[in-house]
């Protein structure tokens, strides 16, 4: 394959100095946080299997989003069927983990709240069954 050349035949299309402003299509270290978090949920289960069903993808293709080195990453339309699926929060929430914008830090907050309120909620459901005997 010959390099690219301007119209007129002379010269190379770019220079040895030209910065290239392009990311890698390689570079798949944006999907390992949610990988580490997505390990924690699926231990005992094949996680390729479980992301397959999730992202509607072939199990092959989700074995090698989790190689090492990865070798892929879920695509748009992958990446909104797992956040679409039961595992949506944990894909979210490690997707936005470094973020230091405000609308983060309250969704933090909210987070964290509505914890407090099911574990209230389920202290006081424990503390009334054993008041009536039922435990």
């Amino acid at each position: 394959m010959t390099k690219p050349t301007y119209r007129n035949g002379t010269g190379s299309a770019k220079k040895a100095d030209d910065e290239n402003l392009g990311k890698s299509r390689r570079d798949h270290r944006w999907f390992a946080p949610v990988l580490v978090k997505l390990r924690k949920v699926f231990e005992n289960k094949k996680l390729a299997a479980e992301l397959a069903v999730r992202a509607n993808r072939s199990t092959r293709v989700c074995e090698d989003w989790i190689s090492t080195p990865p070798r892929g990453a879920p695509d748009g339309e992958a990446l909104a069927a797992l956040q679409n699926s039961d595992v949506g929060s944990i894909v979210f929430l490690a997707l936005t983990k470094g973020c230091t914008h405000p609308w983060r830090q309250k969704l933090n907050c909210q987070i964290e709240i509505s914890q407090l309120l099911d574990q209230q909620r389920e202290t006081a459901a424990r503390l009334a069954a054993l008041q009536r005997g039922d435990l």
